[in-house]
């Protein structure tokens, strides 16, 4: 009889995927990116989007032209979303960390198909740049305190 190789989780470990894609979902559908852009950008971004994962599918499976669909889909992700942030007409501390987050991201994925070697430091790096974000956005949605109002003189 022969043992099966088993190994112990943790409760965390199965749950941060979950956690993390669950706050990406929420800070994606309460963007006011949505609400404020036009049909083009938001097109384009689902556009992106859409490519990326077929890039990935091809990419995984070993399938010919998945670099090339990899990469057109997160340069379409990424100048999207730099277009809608360049005609944004007020930028705060969370918009800058989504723009790191979505470059560094990117260009992760981009490294994935040019030079595997630095996929490691870029996806450390929008690792960081999400938790950042993602705290920031708790903590302004839910936690931040109004400021009281002025008193009348």
């Amino acid at each position: 009889m022969q043992l099966q190789n088993f190994q112990f989780t943790s409760g965390l470990d199965q749950a941060y995927p979950v956690i993390k894609f669950g706050l990406l979902v929420l800070m994606a559908f309460s963007s006011a990116m949505w609400r404020e852009s036009r049909w083009p950008v938001i097109m384009a971004l689902a556009a992106g989007i859409g490519l990326t994962a077929i890039g990935a599918l091809f990419k995984i499976e070993h399938w010919t032209s998945g670099d090339e669909i990899l990469l057109a889909g997160v340069a379409l992700v990424a100048g999207s979303y730099a277009w809608w942030y360049r005609v944004k007409p007020q930028r705060c501390l969370l918009d800058h960390l989504k723009l790191a987050w979505v470059g560094a991201a990117c260009a992760s994925l981009a490294f994935l198909a040019v030079y595997p070697p630095m996929i490691r430091p870029l996806a450390g790096l929008a690792e960081a740049l999400f938790w950042a974000m993602a705290l920031l956005f708790v903590y302004e949605r839910w936690m931040r305190k109004p400021k009281p109002a002025a008193p009348d003189a």
